[in-house]
This record gives C-alpha cells, sequence and structure tokens, in this order.
C-alpha cells in the first residue's frame, strides 16, 4: 500500500495529500473512539517503523503530484511522530514541496525536543487534547505507560510558544467519559493556559474501537461549544456531507487505501467517488476478496478495510 492518500478535500485543511508516517496500529494510546480500530502495538517507542528510502520515495511523489493538492498532511494509522524518521521527514518536505505542511498528532511527544522543534517548522499541528483531568485522560484515551498528562499538555504550551505555525487543539468527547461539568471546567482552564489559535470539538461518529464510545449530539455538542469559548467550533458535520476526492488512480486502489484508514458508510463513498454503480460493483469486489467487510454502527452500515 502506497505510504501516500489522497488527496482528499478536508473541511479543516482543504485539498490534502497524507503521507502515512507507522503502520496500522502502532500507537501510544489506545483510545476508545479511535475509528482505525484497536491499537495493536500499544508503545511509546521511537523507532523505523517505516524506512526512510520509502517515506523519502513518498515525499519525492508528493511533489510530483504537487498541482493535486494544496496541503501535505503526515498522519497515520497510528502516532506518526513515533517514527524516528519524523523530524527529518518534516524537514526534508519543507526544503522541497512548496506547499502548506500539516501534521496529525496524538501529543503525547510534544516532551521531545527535537519533536517539538520540527513540529514548530510546520504550518498547522492538529494536536490532540480529548481530557484535561487524569481519570479522564486514561479512561478516553488508554494511553501507554510512561505517557504524562502533564506533559503532554506543558508540551503543548511550550510548541505553541516556539512554533511559527498555527495550533490548532483537537477535542473528541465521549459520552459519559470525558464530557461531564468537571471535565469541561479544567478543559477549558487548560485551553486558556495552551492558548491555541483554534479549538475543534468532534465526537465518536464512525465505528470506534470499543463499543462503550458513544456520541454526543450536536446539540449537546453546540452546548460545550458556547461553553469553550469562541475560538471553539465543532468539525463533526450535521449532516456528515464530505467532499469529493482528487484521483488518477484506479477506484479499487483508491478506494481500499480509503477504507484502510477509517471505515465509512456507503453514501460518504458515494459522495467521494460520485460513480455510485461503478462504486457498488468494486464494493462487492472487495467483500468477495475478504480485503473488506461490512459493519452495523448507530444503525448505519459501514464498510471497513
Amino acid at each position: 500500500m502506497s505510504l501516500l492518500f489522497g488527496p482528499v478535500k478536508s473541511r479543516r485543511l482543504g485539498l490534502s495529500l497524507g503521507v502515512e508516517l507507522v503502520p496500522s496500529k502502532i500507537c501510544s494510546m489506545d483510545c476508545l473512539y479511535c475509528e482505525v480500530g484497536k491499537t495493536t502495538t500499544l508503545t511509546t517507542l521511537r523507532a523505523s517503523y517505516l524506512p526512510w528510502e520509502e517515506i523519502e520515495k513518498a515525499l519525492y511523489e508528493a511533489k510530483e503530484r504537487e498541482e493535486e493538492y494544496e496541503v501535505l498532511t503526515f498522519t497515520g494509522s497510528g502516532e506518526p511522530t513515533l517514527n524516528i524518521h519524523f523530524e527529518r521527514a518534516v524537514e526534508f518536505a519543507r526544503n522541497l514541496i512548496k506547499k502548506p505542511i500539516s501534521v496529525l498528532t496524538n501529543s503525547s511527544t510534544l516532551n521531545i525536543e527535537t519533536v517539538r522543534r520540527a513540529l514548530s517548522e510546520v504550518d498547522y499541528v492538529l494536536a490532540s487534547l480529548d481530557a484535561a483531568r487524569e481519570k479522564s485522560f486514561k479512561l478516553v484515551n488508554r494511553p501507554a505507560e510512561g505517557v504524562s498528562l502533564r506533559e503532554i499538555i506543558m508540551g503543548l504550551k511550550n510548541l505553541r510558544e516556539e512554533m511559527k505555525g498555527e495550533l490548532w487543539l483537537e477535542i473528541l468527547l465521549v459520552k459519559g467519559v470525558n464530557d461531564s461539568e468537571e471535565d469541561l471546567k479544567v478543559l477549558r482552564e487548560v485551553i486558556e493556559y495552551i492558548n491555541p489559535h483554534k479549538v475543534q470539538l468532534n465526537t465518536v461518529v464512525r465505528p470506534p474501537a470499543y463499543a462503550v464510545a458513544k456520541p454526543l449530539s450536536f446539540e449537546e455538542l453546540e452546548k460545550v461549544r458556547a461553553y469553550l469559548g469562541e475560538r471553539a467550533e465543532i468539525i463533526t458535520p450535521k449532516d456528515k456531507k464530505i467532499e469529493g476526492i482528487s484521483f488518477k488512480r484506479n477506484l479499487e486502489e483508491l478506494l481500499f487505501d480509503y477504507l484502510s484508514r477509517r471505515p465509512a458508510p456507503l453514501t460518504e463513498l458515494t459522495e467521494v467517488f460520485k460513480d455510485s454503480e461503478e462504486l457498488k460493483r468494486v464494493l462487492q469486489n472487495l467483500i468477495k476478496e475478504g480485503k473488506i467487510k461490512r459493519l452495523l454502527y448507530q444503525g448505519e452500515v459501514y464498510f471497513s478495510a
């Protein structure tokens, strides 16, 4: 599977080309809500999970495809900063590619100075902070041993002060787990302390790793948004509408890549890939070949690789 994903049109970033830096599912957290599934390797160890040669090749390909996207995004089916080549990849991309660069991170490595220095050079850091109380943090994020909430908060604060680009704080709320009045009170205080450029609220919208993870309603999210202040915005689509994908590869390969990263319902896939009849045919073929499966979540059928 290619290390490149997309480009996909995102409400937050525009037309984004993703770069995978870790295989599924190597992560420093095992979040209840994770749409990629349960973490199979729960670790804080930084290693060459994907060799530099593959990353370099993907970045050269991203350079060749520069006209197809608006932003290059380092991401992964786990935590991208766990790859020991992360800092090198960011520097290489900055020198090679003229488009803005973003990074999606769970914030667990922000206590590492070299990681923070690399992040300080990108245009957008989308960093998670789902809870600011230790008990709720452990319940919702299920971190690996050694991951410290205090160090995450300090790392976010330091990054905000050091970075040239923007820090977008991502908060995903799970009903009855990290959405209590006390949770939100402490979270608001920590947001003021960190001072991010944006606060982006989300909830469980796809089949989660653990069935216990339930979503908040849009109305409940709206109340949280109002409580957290003017920087907060809801990124959960009220109608689940999604923009289309731009692609030059065959549909089967694109569809498998898309579903390898996250489960999706047919309505979303139709909006993304457009050709509904061809899409249904390819889905059936992939199911017959055992490459993808159907999942039922909140009364809706999802497809997942």
